[in-house]
């Protein structure tokens, strides 16, 4: 039972990092603000990130599948 349930976690996990990088969440939230982190637009930091936790839990749902 554990085991199903880190897995439902991580697609979950993935569903929502998902969710983040297309709309109408992605562009909205990317667009809401205007200011500058680490030198680079926020829209740019914004999706940069979202991408990363998406490959993240995608590469995490793959283990964990493969595993059991």
């Amino acid at each position: 039972m554990c085991r199903q349930g880190g897995k439902w976690f991580f697609i979950l996990l993935w569903f929502l990092a998902f969710a983040l990088v297309n709309w109408p969440i992605g562009s909205i939230a990317s667009m809401k603000l205007t200011p500058v982190i680490f030198g680079l637009p926020f829209s740019v930091f914004y999706f940069w990130t979202a991408y990363s936790v998406l490959i993240l839990a995608g590469i995490l749902v793959a283990w964990k599948v493969m595993r059991s």
